[in-house]
């Protein structure tokens, strides 16, 4: 018997909610955040919420869609649901290494498994449903930039030594 309706969606906001409080909790843009040299054309402060809500807004789409197919088998759908864990310990992980240890090196090496976690969302959910795949693509071109942002920032202001 398949699922009410109602359980992919909230679950999928239940999850992604989770990922967006703990990731918000460990971001920390206090002192010595506002400290670093930061590029140019880094986006301000305040659109990075937003940001974060669109790209898990549309994640947890790509998941509902995921779920609610009609394809994979059951190996793959766990293999789907275990790329969706690993992906929020990922992200945040990362927040934590870069805000919390204040360690953005740290947070560069880790952020490239993180990249991999949601292209093997992706990836776990193209046999699930085809279409759930596209709606990965805003979190993979954000994280992309993000990749690339904390590279600039290592540049600018390492060596880092900790707090």
């Amino acid at each position: 018997m398949d699922a009410p309706w109602w359980i992919p969606i909230a679950t999928a906001v239940a999850f992604w909610a989770s990922v967006a409080t703990l990731g918000g909790l460990v971001t920390d843009i206090g002192p010595w955040y506002r400290s670093l040299r930061q590029p140019w054309w880094k986006p301000r402060d305040a659109l990075f919420g937003p940001i974060w809500t669109t790209v898990f807004l549309t994640a947890g789409t790509g998941c509902v869609i995921a779920w609610r197919g009609t394809g994979g088998t059951p190996e793959e759908r766990l293999l789907f649901q275990v790329a969706c864990v690993v992906n929020g310990v990922g992200n945040v992980w990362w927040s934590w290494l870069f805000f919390r240890a204040r360690r953005p090196d740290w947070a560069l090496w880790q952020v490239g498994p993180f990249w991999l976690s949601i292209f093997w969302m992706y990836w776990t959910s193209r046999p699930l449903a085809y279409e759930a795949g596209i709606w990965f693509a805003p979190y993979l071109t954000w994280v992309t930039i993000a990749i690339y942002l904390n590279w600039t920032v290592v540049k600018l202001n390492g060596p880092f030594r900790g707090r």
